[in-house]
């Protein structure tokens, strides 16, 4: 193995493990010291590497971002190529099959939680982490919905982006499902739930956005 590789494989080690350990509790019960144990490596080599803790919380952001950038894509696809019948549904599956995608895998799955961990604890890693790469997105989207309901009331297409959010937040961090079907449900096979959580996106947003 080269050192450049072997560096590589340090540094993955690195973000695999601090996600692991981000996911598994808050930001701030999370140590340096805590992600060195479970990546096995020196303190030190953190700080070499990617600097104080919430330098080292974007960067696993930042080893993420394709999967923004693959939504972002499937909007912009979408909304130059699909019929205005069908718009909805493929504004819908570029914000949803990705994450699905990514959730299948197990680090995917850690970064999941991670995010939603963000969301709930509210701190100033992760306000700098929605404002830089997820409050772009949502504007994409949010735009992209107006264009698609264009009758639509406009307070209720950012309570459909909400409700969205949510639905598919919660889809991707909680597994009981498994236990509450008997295994019937799968949580974490993305062919399996996909068409039900998009159907259940994109009705709930034409009903909460139907003009009486």
């Amino acid at each position: 193995m080269s050192s450049v590789e072997e560096l590589s494989g340090k540094k993955r080690a690195i973000l695999i493990a601090a996600e692991k350990c981000f996911a598994a509790q808050s930001y701030e019960g999370v140590s340096i010291r805590d992600i060195a144990h479970e990546a096995g490596v020196p303190i030190a080599l953190i700080g070499y590497y990617f600097g104080a803790k919430n330098e080292l919380y974007y960067a696993i952001y930042e080893h993420h971002s394709g999967y923004i950038a693959e939504r972002l894509n499937g909007l912009r696809h979408a909304r130059l190529h699909s019929p205005p019948a069908v718009a909805l549904e493929a504004i819908i599956a570029a914000f949803v099959l990705p994450v699905l995608k990514l959730n299948e895998k197990a680090d995917g799955a850690n970064f999941s939680r991670m995010v939603m961990r963000g969301v709930i604890d509210q701190h100033e890693a992760s306000e700098r982490i929605t404002r830089e790469f997820y409050d772009p997105m949502a504007r994409e989207f949010i735009a992209a919905l107006h264009d698609a309901l264009p009758h639509a009331p406009a307070d209720s297409i950012y309570w459909s982006y909400q409700f969205a959010l949510g639905a598919l937040l919660h889809h991707v961090v909680d597994i009981r499902i498994e236990r509450l079907s008997d295994g019937l449900c799968p949580a974490r096979q993305a062919d399996l739930a996909a068409p039900h959580l998009l159907r259940f996106i994109t009705d709930g947003i034409r009903a909460v956005t139907r003009v009486n």
